[in-house]
């Protein structure tokens, strides 16, 4: 499940639950606007990762619904909430000789 947070004053939250949602992290971690991550542990087991919360400014926010809606799909009301990710197909392998002639 992921959540768009806009509930704090200034700054928009994108919280990344579960192992489906690894795309969306690896898609956006590096966006350089970020201005911490808040990593959630399993309680009995620290070494698991249950959540990832990614915090920016507010002003961002047009440009993180743009990424979530273009890349996956997700459009969240004005106010935010939660979505759940759509499979994202995988596309099909090209090589050498996957082409008709």
């Amino acid at each position: 499940m992921t959540t768009l947070d806009l509930s704090i004053p200034g700054e928009l939250r994108l919280t990344l639950r579960g192992a489906t949602e690894n795309v969306i992290l690896t898609t956006v971690r590096r966006w350089p606007h970020w201005l911490r991550a808040e990593v959630e542990r399993d309680p009995a087991d620290a070494t698991q990762c249950m959540a990832v919360t990614l915090v920016t400014d507010r002003y961002q926010e047009p440009t993180i619904r743009a990424i979530l809606q273009r890349s996956f799909g997700m459009q969240f009301p004005v106010e935010g909430g939660d979505q759940a990710l759509k499979v994202v197909p995988k596309p099909a392998p090209r090589g050498l000789g996957s082409h008709r002639r």
